[in-house]
């Protein structure tokens, strides 16, 4: 589809695994979009369950790309690469769009040109799409401009599916990291490395439905632990960008998270049984900062042997 007196178009990148439980709801609630200039493309990662079929019976309404199971980062990716609009959106296999959140994103950006992306607000949903909870705008604060700050204390865009942005932006950051241990990350590094270069405008309108369901990597156990060693990696990722920040009280920030997060790293570590790794980084949180008790307390767990008792 051309992007003529339709506005631009706005390419939307779904990765799918496995995902028959609400994929079709998901790609409905893509189809059934006001803004008309729309390419849909789905890429079937590995899937071992009936997706292909059910990706079939939507014909040329869809691109679909299969590839041997590698993760949504590298799912996103592959997409990304074959997408020719202006503006894309990457949205999760079991996430519903209400039918206006394109056309109302896509207007907002035409407002503010230099920005490099838009975001919206969310309500959560269950496994039927009952409402869970209704996460509207006055709940709390949402940065909106330059969020850099923010997303610096937490991630704050708890989804890809609430985010529009310009193809060139998500271009020049390199894309998702497909590192093993970002799958499930991966999205919160990426806007950290956006909002090193530009803005993202909040819009307050609530148009994404975000699913909570048992098969989420976000309840498994492991989900905090690696989640650690993700946001360390986040980190380091802007080490360079921040360096070349003229606000000397965002540097402070971002050092003190740094080394925070390097103690947060090295007890997950320890507690996956890593003990050598949780070592280096309780070694390196004292480095930046020597008088931390607490990066003492990390370096002294980490030399522990694991199952090891201390005397009472």
């Amino acid at each position: 589809m051309k992007a003529d007196d339709a506005g631009p178009l706005v390419s939307v990148v779904i990765p799918a695994y496995n995902a028959t439980a609400f994929l079709r709801q998901t790609l409905d609630s893509v189809l059934a979009q006001t803004h008309a200039a729309l390419e849909v493309i789905v890429v079937d990662d590995g899937s071992t369950d009936a997706t292909p079929d059910l990706l079939r019976g939507y014909g040329d309404r869809i691109r679909v790309l299969r590839q041997a199971n590698a993760g949504q980062a590298a799912a996103r990716n592959r997409g990304a690469q074959v997408a020719r609009g202006e503006l894309i959106a990457f949205l999760d296999s079991d996430d519903l769009w209400d039918a206006d959140k394109i056309a109302r994103q896509v207007a907002l950006l035409a407002r503010h040109p230099a920005a490099l992306a838009t975001w919206c607000d969310h309500r959560k949903i269950d496994e039927q799409g009952r409402l869970i909870a209704d996460s509207a705008a006055l709940d709390y604060p949402r940065p909106s401009g330059d969020i850099l700050r923010a997303l610096l204390l937490g991630p704050c865009i708890i989804t890809p599916g609430l985010v529009l942005l310009r193809r060139a932006a998500f271009e020049a950051t390199g894309g998702f990291d497909e590192a093993p241990m970002m799958r499930g990350h991966e999205d919160y590094a990426l806007w950290m490395r956006l909002a090193t270069r530009g803005s993202f405008v909040y819009s307050p309108e609530t148009l994404v439905s975000y699913r909570r369901h048992a098969g989420q990597a976000t309840r498994q156990s492991r989900y905090e632990m690696q989640m650690a060693r993700a946001k360390l990696r986040g980190l380091l990722g802007i080490r360079d960008a921040i360096a070349a920040q003229r606000d000397n009280d965002l540097k402070r920030l971002y050092a003190w998270l740094l080394a925070e997060s390097h103690i947060i790293a090295a007890w997950a570590a320890r507690q996956m049984g890593d003990a050598r790794d949780a070592r280096r980084l309780a070694a390196r949180a004292l480095a930046m900062q020597p008088c931390s008790a607490r990066a003492w307390r990390a370096l002294a767990s980490a030399l522990i042997p694991a199952g090891a008792t201390t005397a009472t």
